[in-house]
């Protein structure tokens, strides 16, 4: 537990739960906010149960409403240990007391017998109806609760939690305080126009993305008394005896009593993509992952073939699936980079306003000026250097950045996630349905020394056609016609050899008519084959599929690919095992097929013998199209990429050479087994260097994605279903993708849907978000070089003694009409081609860095020296305190700064150069026309008078004129004898042309 009691923000980032310590000053009391807590009743119930019996804890109250838990503790015992027990039962590592147990290790170790007994149930009558009930109020109903989707006034709240927004209050205050009421008014206007938009593109998208979701099922078969009946999901209870057939989602976690050729696949949990074959057996080690609990059952997996009883050990949130959403809820969720640079920009802003008030009232002092006058000064710098348009402008540019995905098939629940994207220097990829498409296809027939792919030769091979057809015999999926067209109803397995077949041009159901099947024996712990017998004219057809070496051994002939048969000598059956290896090795599930023929229609049993091999059959879980490119086109925009997988390191290893995951050099893949041993510190230096991560479980997967965090690295999570859902929440930006309804629990948690189903929507996206992130920092820079320009002019006015040239409202205007508008024409600015061609920014990199600060501030001396030699000629022919010497520099101010916009637009490119940028037709429009507003603006009595100023001659214009061009002009020379990178002077066109060495 890394939370201490001297920081009231530290969290147990070891165990991803997020416990902050609120108020623990009085001795034997504490208030603690928990993650999860806050809108979950289940999380409530399950620490006020088991809290009591933390260390040393005499009472604990817990408020849904709130998320904080009040502790109160003997003082001997410490608030470090209580911690890390809540943070352990919201693992799940810790039973509540008076619940039921649920399904942790001992239950795999158990006998059906035993499992029964412990329950005090009967595996053929299953539960009385009293206890039954009974137990319902004891355990609760059988159900998750959803993970809640922002409310409308979440979402609205949402758009008043940023720091500009809160320097904006601050400044309508000040206002309020200092008599300027309109100013007051305008700047809340502001703020309430930016929570408008912010809150529209963010509801809309969520209702997007709600309505995406789909219900599960809503009943279950169940024995009570000794007969079978269908009862809500929700009320299952521990005890019961569920019957689970093929295309059922398993309600609840059970330990099975009996199976018949059972399969489940897994995958919404572990991540595994092949079916798990279920067998009854008790398995003797305790420490077994979860994908190898063979006579386990969990709830949400799916039914892939055969059928099984189970008596069901968990329910609800003592589910492996609860356990995991548990986790969830509990997970803190990081600011975003854009965040933390914004509350880092605020800060000096701040400090700014405040050394400069300071200043203004000290030299007020000095000078025995009147308090209310200061007042008024001290406003007019608050609201110079405050950036008004900054909100909006923010919220504008993450608004078209996510209106332009959308069109795209990319959901943006957040705003800020697409500037996130931006900052991604690690992807972390589930595999099974995101690199993959989640299930089988065969991929490559062996047969003799010949390889087969379906799709070329299924139509001109005999030899090929005959395994095919063998594969087809020896199957149970049934082949539906549907309005849509056929549809394959069983096992992955045997759906993808059926599928493989037609595709080969083989009529299957006339096949399965002509030889009609007389017996079956499915594959088991004792036959690791499936055999098939089929009545023909002249006799009895045998098929056999499954393992290649328990097949290949009931074999005693090979079919070649030319039809002939020869003898399987020693050599041989070698070298087919050793091609068997092969194509295991290529994450390839490999089954051999083998046929034999007999006379007579009495079946000859089903362990046959002297059967004619046939070949191997090669299936994988085809590779996602585009993965290969992405992964190119992260390795080029300098991101790292990594996969994490519940499969074995074989297939982890294989999947990764396909898609081009490690580039150009070896896969490193590192077990989960391996991450028990590691530190944090040991797993961040490990994950920076491995491509895959194999048998990694979801609480696995969260540790992995926190360590990189904490190594101050930006974590994109790419994942699609229950078990990706820690990561998911817990990484900086949280990608779901596809449209399967194992997306469901992704999409939930996801800041960003790609609906698509293809992975070319992450580049785009990430394209988006760095473009969009680009574009915010021009923006930024403008906006801090504009404003910076106003208080050098208003201190440079009152320490001159002519006081400030320009008046509170004036300079709100200033801020409205040049901050705002040109910052929505920089946040249009096109993508940059080589945008994907360049690493991501730094990590904890300040949004203005240190060089351009120096380079912001001499522009700003720039425009506002133009503006304060107009106000020094006006003031020669007209007076300091003419309206007509503040309406010179009020309009030579405003229009250096709407130039200046397009000085912001490139730090490198000018508008001297022979190349120019494409030219932006948003900006240019909004530039011109904010100077027609400008202009008619000295036409019309009422903004006149609003804004204190007068007519002016045509002298007194072109002297405006070129106060507000000449430092545009300069800053553009300037600019085009110099080669800025990213905002920094690094070098002189003059000194490039020598060969002199780079500066350091």
């Amino acid at each position: 537990m890394h939370a201490e009691s001297g920081n009231p923000e530290a969290s147990n980032s070891r165990s991803a739960v997020s416990i902050t310590r609120i108020h623990t000053s009085v001795p034997g009391r504490a208030r603690l906010k928990i993650g999860g807590l806050q809108g979950s009743s289940s999380v409530k119930t399950l620490l006020e149960r088991g809290g009591y019996a933390a260390p040393g804890v005499s009472s604990i109250t817990a408020s849904d409403l709130t998320g904080n838990v009040v502790v109160q503790f003997d003082v001997t015992s410490g608030l470090d240990s209580i911690i890390d027990y809540l943070a352990a039962l919201l693992r799940g590592e810790i039973i509540a007391p008076g619940e039921m147990p649920d399904a942790g290790p001992e239950w795999h170790t158990l006998s059906p017998n035993q499992s029964c007994f412990k329950l005090e149930a009967s595996a053929d009558a299953g539960l009385p109806g009293g206890e039954a009930l009974r137990r319902l109020a004891s355990t609760g109903p059988n159900i998750l609760e959803n993970i809640q989707p922002r409310s409308r006034a979440s979402i609205l709240a949402d758009q008043f939690q940023s720091l500009p927004v809160a320097m904006l209050l601050g400044a309508a205050s000040v206002s309020i305080l200092t008599g300027g009421a309109f100013e007051a008014a305008v700047i809340l206007a502001v703020v309430g126009l930016n929570a408008v938009i912010g809150y529209q593109t963010e509801s809309r998208a969520e209702r997007t993305i709600q309505s995406l979701g789909a219900k599960g099922p809503q009943t279950a078969q169940i024995m009570r008394e000794g007969v079978i009946a269908t009862v809500p999901v929700r009320e299952v209870v521990p005890g019961d005896v569920l019957t689970v057939q093929r295309g059922d989602v398993v309600p609840a976690d059970a330990r099975l009593l009996s199976e018949e050729a059972l399969t489940i696949s897994e995958a919404l949990l572990t991540g595994e993509s092949a079916p798990i074959q279920k067998t009854v057996g008790a398995i003797e080690r305790v420490n077994v992952p979860l994908g190898s609990r063979s006579n386990m059952i969990y709830r949400g997996t799916i039914v892939t073939g055969g059928s099984g009883r189970a008596i069901v050990v968990a329910t609800g949130s003592l589910t492996q699936a609860g356990r995991i959403q548990r986790l969830v809820g509990a997970t803190f969720v990081p600011e975003t980079p854009l965040q933390k640079e914004l509350k880092n920009l605020g800060q000096r802003l701040g400090w700014l306003t405040l050394g400069t008030c300071a200043f203004l009232f000290s030299l007020g002092w000095l000078r025995g000026i009147g308090l209310l006058q200061m007042g008024r000064s001290a406003m007019s710098v608050a609201v110079a250097a405050v950036p008004e348009g900054l909100p909006m402008v923010a919220t504008t540019t993450f608004a078209l950045g996510i209106e332009k995905l959308r069109r795209e098939g990319v959901l943006i629940r957040k705003l800020d996630a697409v500037e996130t994207l931006a900052a991604a220097r690690v992807v972390c990829f589930d595999k099974t349905g995101t690199l993959t498409l989640g299930h089988i296809d065969v991929d490559t027939i062996r047969i003799g020394d010949n390889a087969y792919l379906i799709n070329r030769d299924g139509r001109e091979q005999n030899a090929l056609r005959n395994l095919l057809e063998v594969c087809c015999l020896c199957n149970d999926a049934e082949i539906v016609q549907t309005e849509e067209g056929l549809r394959l109803n069983g096992s992955p397995t045997d759906g993808c050899l059926v599928q493989a077949a037609l595709d080969g041009g083989v009529d299957v159901a006339s096949l399965r008519k002509r030889f009609a099947r007389i017996s079956v024996q499915r594959r088991s712990e004792t036959y690791r084959f499936m055999v098939t017998q089929h009545a023909m004219e002249d006799g009895t057809l045998t098929a056999m599929k499954g393992s290649p070496k328990e097949v290949l051994a009931r074999c005693r002939i090979e079919i070649l690919p030319d039809g002939t048969e020869r003898e399987l000598t020693p050599e041989r059956r070698a070298a087919i095992g050793k091609v068997n290896l092969e194509m295991a090795s290529q994450a390839l599930r490999v089954l051999g097929v083998a046929r034999g023929q007999a006379t007579g229609s009495k079946p000859n049993g089903h362990d046959g013998r002297d059967l004619a091999w046939l070949g191997l059959v090669g299936m994988a879980d085809q590779v996602r199209p585009g993965s290969s490119e992405l992964m190119s086109q992260l390795h080029e925009a300098g991101i790292q990429t990594i996969m994490l997988t519940g499969d074995q390191k074989a297939t982890a290893a294989a999947v990764s050479e396909l898609i081009g995951l490690n580039g150009r050099g070896e896969v490193e893949i590192v077990d989960g087994a391996d991450l028990e041993e590691m530190s944090s510190g040991e797993l961040a230096q490990t994950a920076r260097r491995a491509h895959a991560f194999s048998r990694v479980s979801p609480a696995q997967k969260l540790q992995i994605v926190r360590s990189l965090q904490e190594a101050g690295v930006t974590v994109a999570m790419v994942g699609d279903g229950v078990n990706d859902g820690p990561a998911l929440k817990a990484a900086d930006v949280g990608v779901a993708i596809g449209q399967q309804q194992s997306l469901n629990a992704a999409r939930e948690i996801a800041d960003v849907i790609i609906h698509t189903g293809g992975l070319g929507g992450l580049a785009t996206a990430i394209e988006t978000g760095r473009t969009t992130h680009r574009n915010i920092r021009k923006t930024i820079r403008y906006l801090v070089s504009t404003n910076l320009s106003e208080v050098l002019l208003v201190l440079a006015g009152i320490s001159v003694g002519i006081g400030a040239p320009l008046s509170p409202m004036q300079l709100l205007w200033i801020n409205l009409i040049s901050d705002v508008l040109p910052g929505i024409g920089l946040a249009m600015e096109a993508p940059e081609p080589d945008i994907l061609r360049q690493a991501p920014k730094e990590d904890h990199t300040a949004i203005l860095r240190r060089g351009e600060i120096g380079r912001l501030a001499a522009q700003s001396a720039i425009i506002s020296g133009g503006a304060m030699a107009v106000s020094l000629l006006g003031a020669t022919r007209y007076g300091l305190d003419s309206p007509i010497t503040r309406t010179m520099t009020f309009e030579s101010l405003v229009m250096a700064q709407l130039l200046h916009a397009i000085t912001s637009r490139s730090d490198r490119h000018s508008i001297f150069d022979r190349s120019p940028r494409p030219p932006n037709r948003a900006l240019s429009l909004i530039i011109g026309g904010s100077m027609a507003v400008q202009a008619g603006c000295l036409l019309i009595p009422f903004f006149r008078r609003l804004l204190g100023i007068a007519p002016i001659t045509g002298t007194d214009a072109i002297i405006t004129l070129a106060g507000g061009t000449l430092p545009f002009l300069a800053m553009e020379w300037m600019k085009s004898r110099h080669e800025t990178v990213d905002g920094e002077l690094v070098w002189t066109r003059a000194k490039e042309q020598t060969n002199l060495p780079a500066p350091v």
